[in-house]
C-alpha cells in the first residue's frame, strides 16, 4: 500500500510541477536579485536588468518597422542556454496607429506561425498606460523549446509602439528566469522628451 501511495504522490507532484505558469504567476513569484540601470543612449527609455547581464544597442537599419532597441542577455548556463530581454521601439505592423489594432495585428501574425503555441494573451496592468501581452512557447530546433512573453504599449511621445520581450529556454530554472525578466520588464520607463526652449 505504501508503495502505491508513494507512486501516486510522485505522479501528482510531477503533474503539478509541469503546470504552465501564467504572466501574473511569474509576476508574483518571489525572486530577489541585484539589478543595474540601463539608459538607452538617446535617452528614449530606461530599464533595470540583472546586474551580471550584458546588453547592447541593436542595429535595425535593415528592418523598416523597428526604430531602435536593445538586447540584454544572461550568461550561458551549463547547457549553453541564455535568457534574453529585448526592448524595441517600432512604427508598428498595423495601418491604424492605436494599441488595440497593433495588438490584434501581432496576435494574428503569431497565430499563423506553425512552430508557435499560444499560452495566453490579453490586456495587462503591468504599466500605467494600456498594455497588451502575448505569452507563447516555440520550438526552435537546436535551442529546444523557448517561452516568450511580449508586451506591447504605445509611446507617449509619438505614434510608435514599444515591444518588450522576455524569452527563456524551458529548463528546470524556467520559473525563476521568467520571474526575474518579468520583474525587469516592469521597470521599463519611457523618458519624457525635454521641451525645446524658445
Amino acid at each position: 500500500m505504501k508503495i502505491i501511495l508513494t507512486f501516486l504522490l510522485i505522479i501528482l507532484f510531477t503533474a503539478c510541477s509541469e503546470n504552465q505558469l501564467k504572466l501574473d504567476e511569474y509576476e508574483k513569484y518571489p525572486m530577489k536579485f541585484i539589478k543595474k540601470k540601463v539608459d538607452y543612449p538617446n535617452n528614449d527609455f530606461e530599464i533595470y536588468i540583472p546586474y551580471r547581464w550584458n546588453w547592447k544597442v541593436e542595429n535595425y537599419e535593415s528592418v523598416d518597422e523597428i526604430i531602435l532597441g536593445i538586447d540584454a542577455v544572461s550568461k550561458a548556463d551549463e547547457k549553453n542556454f541564455v535568457n534574453v530581454i529585448s526592448i524595441q521601439k517600432s512604427y508598428g505592423f498595423s495601418n491604424q496607429k492605436n494599441i488595440e489594432n497593433e495588438y490584434s495585428t501581432l496576435l494574428k501574425i503569431q497565430k499563423n506561425k506553425p512552430n508557435l503555441k499560444l499560452i495566453e494573451y490579453g490586456k495587462t496592468k503591468i504599466f500605467k498606460n494600456v498594455t497588451y501581452f502575448i505569452h507563447s512557447k516555440s520550438n526552435t530546433g537546436k535551442y529546444g523549446e523557448i517561452e516568450l512573453i511580449t508586451m506591447i504599449t504605445k509611446s507617449k511621445s509619438d505614434n510608435s509602439f514599444y515591444y518588450l520581450t522576455a524569452s527563456a529556454s524551458r529548463t528546470d530554472k524556467l520559473t525563476e528566469n521568467m520571474s526575474i525578466m518579468v520583474q525587469c520588464l516592469r521597470t521599463f520607463k519611457e523618458k519624457e522628451k525635454e521641451k525645446l526652449k524658445k
